[in-house]
């Protein structure tokens, strides 16, 4: 891979348009305020920008473009229609990257799939495409894969996996030697039924060495759970563990499932419960590194912390720090609430910043793409709104973007601007 330095730019505007929540109360919002976030020198690290048609959301395909050289501001870029990016007939709704193999893939929601004729893996199929990335080029290994449907999506040791909604199976795809091998596994679920429910998966964490920690919901019991298992996913109920001081880890939109749990860089996994309706289990507990119990020590009131408000999403930035996206009203926060308000938490430290500089949901109507963290700092895509993305704003963004938000500090700047003509769908940071 190519070595780049990368430049955090652009201006962070603390006014009309952007989240005011987390600016200073001394910030007029009348007056533009521009701050540089600090240079920062990744080696080996590439951008891949996914995007997909503004006016077909779902049913136009998205192509793929690598930025290997971002040294220099990036500003009115384009990427779906640019005829150098790589094309892809179908549309997907997540992208994970595998940093053990360089393996990219994109998951194909039923609804995006593009029929046989048109080079999709066809009409009204769930799916999934890897792309091996080599040579500054992605390439597509193997053929699609066809699932039966997924909710949450996510790597752990050689494998992508796709995990079903409401039967107890992984789709997992594994890249050896540039072939593409899938497997759907049965996971024993039942055996870890609570009052004779099932439950479903919520994310697979990675601990490396053959582990993973299976985070799993109930949709009768809000307690945290999780089963640590090796990578052939087979659960031992000797090694399941709940805890009731916080609820169920699962955000969703629709019928997509979002990540509420993750390992530090140190190996600590957090479960976070940002949707429970009891105030008193909207939170995080620490199973740390090595173990296979929650340290009843450690225990984030994040609803204290927030003004009263839940979060969808929980993501790793680096270090101990995450990302939490919360709901924009605080009696709002089922499966079709809004959301789009930011913060930034030190896990260690248990700090809250809200996040400054990004688009104001009160203001503005956008979608949020999958963002990928690297180094101290988590980059994000915003567009304009769909049918997909709903949002109470009545304004629509001026133009797509990719957003820095800083862990340190809490800012986010516009690291990379877009064309009208983008709707951006995920950035994944290939090392």
């Amino acid at each position: 891979m190519k070595k780049s330095t990368f430049l955090r730019h652009s201006m962070l505007m603390c006014c009309a348009g952007f989240l005011a929540t987390g600016c200073s109360d001394d910030n007029d919002s009348d007056i533009l305020h521009q701050e540089t976030l600090p240079e920062v020198l990744p080696t080996e690290v590439n951008f891949v920008v996914t995007s997909g048609d503004p006016l077909n959301d779902l049913t136009a395909g998205v192509r793929m473009k690598i930025y290997s050289d971002l040294t220099s501001a990036r500003t009115n870029e384009e990427v779906y229609t640019d005829e150098s990016a790589l094309k892809v007939p179908d549309t997907f709704t997540q992208l994970t990257y595998n940093g053990n193999t360089q393996t990219l893939t994109g998951y194909i929601y039923a609804r995006g799939a593009a029929s046989a004729e048109n080079g999709g893996i066809g009409s009204s199929t769930a799916g999934l495409r890897s792309y091996k990335f080599a040579s500054e080029q992605l390439a597509e290994i193997g053929s699609p894969v066809v699932v039966a449907s997924f909710g949450n999506t996510g790597v752990f040791g050689t494998y992508s996996y796709a995990a079903q909604i409401s039967s107890p199976y992984a789709m997992v795809v594994g890249n050896t030697n540039d072939n593409i091998l899938s497997n759907n596994i049965p996971v024993n679920l039942p055996s870890i039924a609570i009052n004779e429910t099932t439950p479903t998966f919520s994310n697979i964490v990675d601990m490396g060495n053959n582990q993973v920690t299976v985070v799993v919901n109930y949709s009768d019991s809000d307690v945290a759970a999780v089963a640590f298992t090796d990578y052939s996913l087979t659960i031992n109920t000797s090694d399941f563990i709940t805890d009731e001081r916080i609820g169920s880890s699962v955000g969703a939109m629709r019928s997509v499932r979002y990540t509420q749990s993750a390992a530090d860089d140190n190996g600590n996994v957090y479960i976070f419960s940002g949707s429970s309706s009891d105030d008193s289990k909207v939170g995080a507990l620490r199973i740390n590194a090595g173990t296979k119990t929650f340290d009843t020590d450690y225990h984030f009131d994040i609803l204290a912390r927030s003004d009263g408000y839940r979060f969808r999403k929980a993501f790793h930035i680096s270090g101990d720090y995450f990302l939490l996206e919360f709901f924009t009203d605080k009696d709002s926060y089922g499966n079709m609430a809004e959301s789009g308000l930011m913060a930034v938490v030190n896990m260690t430290e248990k700090s809250f910043k809200w996040v400054s500089g990004l688009p104001d949901p009160s203001v503005y109507s956008f979608s949020i793409g999958w963002g990928d963290g690297h180094d101290g700092v988590f980059y994000i895509p915003f567009a304009a709104a769909t049918s997909m993305s709903s949002s109470s704003g009545s304004t629509a963004l001026d133009h797509p973007a990719i957003y820095a938000i800083d862990a340190a500090t809490g800012k986010a700047v516009e690291f990379m601007s877009f064309k009208s003509t983008d709707l951006l769908k995920a950035v994944n940071i290939l090392k």
